[in-house]
Order: C-alpha cells, then structure tokens, then sequence
C-alpha cells in the first residue's frame, strides 16, 4: 500500500500563476476600494512599483500610479469598536493585548475562487 504523493509544483503553480487581465483588474479594484474603507488599517504585503518615482505617494494604490506583482497580499488591522456598554476592564478582557491582523492573498483566479485568509498576531 502506497499513499499517493501530492504533486507541489502544480501546487506551487496554482499559487504563483498569474491572473488574467478581467482578474487582474477585479484584484486592484478591491485593492484600491479597501484602502478606501480601511485607510489607516490597510498594509499592502505583496510587492508593487511606483509608475511615476518623482511623484510617488505611498498612500496612493490607484492603479494607474502603481503596478502591482502577484500575487497581491495585504492585511487589515483589526480594532475594538468603541462600546459605550463594557467596560475597560471588559474590552481589555475581550480584545487580546497584541494587535490582530487579517491577512489576505488572492489566488490567480480571484475573484470567481476565495482567497486565502489568515490571522497575523
């Protein structure tokens, strides 16, 4: 009896496969809208090259002022919200002392498939 071997370069394909142009596009469109959303939480983790050097805004994922490598990975700081109903001694019961990041990497095919999700502690 032999256990079937699991094939890592087309594991390691999959994850390092470049998406198309209408997933490419999907991929920096949610990029950009997140940083909107979460513009102090947000951390670009993956690689991405300023098109103009001269004029570069590190806070600027717009597109067209910066190209992106895949596949592209961020995280989100997670943050108590404000309850005016517990306490600080319960919030700080609740909340863990160190800060708390979801992490996110699309695979190629992302949006139609779901991205990787982990916690950063």
């Amino acid at each position: 009896n032999t256990v079937p071997k699991t094939n890592t370069a087309s594991n390691t394909n999959a994850i390092t496969a470049l998406p198309d142009e209408e997933h490419t596009q999907a991929q920096i469109d949610e990029v950009f809208s997140l940083t909107q959303i979460f513009p102090t939480e947000f951390s670009l983790l993956s690689k991405s090259t300023p098109r103009d050097p001269d004029n570069y805004d590190p806070d600027d994922y717009f597109e067209e002022n910066r190209s992106y490598e895949h596949p592209i990975k961020y995280s989100i700081l997670l943050q108590p919200q404000d309850s005016f109903e517990l306490s600080e001694e319960e919030q700080r019961q609740l909340w863990p002392p160190k800060s708390i990041s979801l992490c996110i990497q699309y695979p190629a095919e992302y949006p139609d498939i779901s991205p990787t999700i982990s916690l950063l502690h």
